[in-house]
C-alpha cells in the first residue's frame, strides 16, 4: 500500500482502541467474503486487540516508546515479532496466530491504514503454511527413527555406491534435507567457499537462507569427485539397501546427536533447542522438538 492514515492517538494504548474501533463491523453484512477482514464478532475483537497489544511489547522491547504503531508493521519487524511470538507454540496454534494477525493487518488497510508490510503482496503467512504443511507432513511417520551405527551403515553405503554415500554422508554432517543435498552436490561451486570450507546460501523450505554451515575439506573433496549425481528414486533404494529406511531420518539423527552435544556442552536445555533449531533452519524451536520426539 503506498499511503494512507495513521493511527490516532498519542499512546500506543490509545492507537490500539482506535484500530480496534477503526476495523470493527458488528452487525454489517459480509458483502464481499473474501475480502472483507473486518471484525463481525465480540471474540474476534478480543483476539485482534491481543495481536495489537503483543506487538505493541514487541516494539518497546526494542526501545520504541513513541510514535505511530501501524508505521513499525513493516516487512522485518513483522517477521521478527511473528518469530519471537510463535516461539514455544505448537505448529497448529503458531499458523493460527500468524494467519489471525495477516487478517489483522488486511482490516486495518481496507480501513484505509497505512501498513508498510503489505499483507496481500508479502509472503510470510505462505512461508508460514508452507514449512507447516511440509513439516506435519514428514512429522506424522513411526518414531524410533534415529539411526544406530551410522559411520558403519556409510561405509556400507560406500560400497554399493559411492555417489550416494556422498550424498548421505552431506546429510549427515549438515542435517540438510534430501533435496537441498542434492543440490548442493549438483551445484557445489555456487555453495562452496574453500577459504572458509563452508556451504552458503542455501535455501530451505519456505524460501529462508540456512546459516553457513561448515563441512571437512575431506568431504568437499568427495563431493567434487561425483560425476552423475543420482536420483532421488535410486538414493533411497540404496539407502534401503543399507538399512536406513528414509533420506529423512539421516536428517533426525543429525539433530538428535547435535542436540545431545549442545548438553554434553552445558547448553541450557531450552538454549540447545533453539540452537539446533537455527542448524536445522527452522522458524521455531517447536518444530525441533517434534524431530527429537521421533528420532
Amino acid at each position: 500500500m503506498a499511503g494512507g492514515a495513521n493511527l490516532k492517538g498519542g499512546t500506543f494504548e490509545k492507537q490500539i482502541t482506535n484500530a480496534f474501533y477503526r476495523v470493527l463491523a458488528l452487525g454489517e453484512g459480509r458483502h464481499m467474503k473474501l475480502n472483507d477482514n473486518k471484525t463481525h464478532s465480540i471474540e474476534l475483537g478480543k483476539k485482534r486487540t491481543m495481536y495489537l497489544n503483543d506487538f505493541k511489547k514487541f516494539i518497546e522491547q526494542k526501545g520504541v516508546k513513541e510514535g505511530k504503531l501501524n508505521k513499525y508493521m513493516n516487512q522485518e519487524n513483522i517477521k521478527d515479532f511473528l518469530e519471537q511470538r510463535t516461539d514455544n507454540l505448537s505448529a497448529k496454534s503458531a499458523l493460527d496466530y500468524v494467519t489471525g494477525f495477516n487478517s489483522l493487518l488486511k482490516a486495518l488497510q481496507q480501513t484505509q491504514v497505512y501498513v508498510p508490510a503489505n499483507p496481500s503482496e508479502n509472503d510470510f503467512l505462505k512461508n508460514y503454511r508452507e514449512e507447516f504443511r511440509a513439516e506435519m507432513k514428514e512429522m506424522q511417520v513411526e518414531t524410533g527413527r534415529y539411526i544406530q551405527d551410522l559411520p558403519q551403515r556409510l561405509e556400507e553405503l560406500k560400497q554399493i555406491s559411492y555417489e550416494s554415500y556422498v550424498v548421505a554422508h552431506l546429510q549427515a554432517e549438515t542435517g540438510l534435507r534430501v533435496a537441498e543435498a542434492l543440490e548442493v552436490v549438483k551445484n557445489l561451486n555456487e555453495y562452496y567457499n574453500p577459504n572458509t570450507n563452508s556451504l552458503n546460501g542455501i535455501v530451505g523450505k519456505g524460501n529462508h537462507f540456512y546459516e553457513p554451515k561448515s563441512i571437512d575439506y575431506q568431504l568437499a573433496q568427495e563431493i567434487q569427485k561425483i560425476e552423475n549425481v543420482p536420483t532421488y528414486y535410486s538414493y533411497r533404494e540404496d539407502l534401503q539397501e543399507v538399512g536406513i529406511n528414509k533420506s529423512h531420518d539421516l536428517r533426525l539423527t543429525y539433530a538428535k546427536d547435535l542436540f545431545q552435544q549442545k548438553l554434553e556442552q552445558g547448553v541450557s536445555y531450552q538454549e540447545a533447542l533453539k540452537q539446533v533449531s537455527k542448524e536445522l533452519n527452522h522458524h521455531r524451536p517447536q518444530m525441533t522438538l517434534y524431530y527429537l520426539n521421533r528420532a
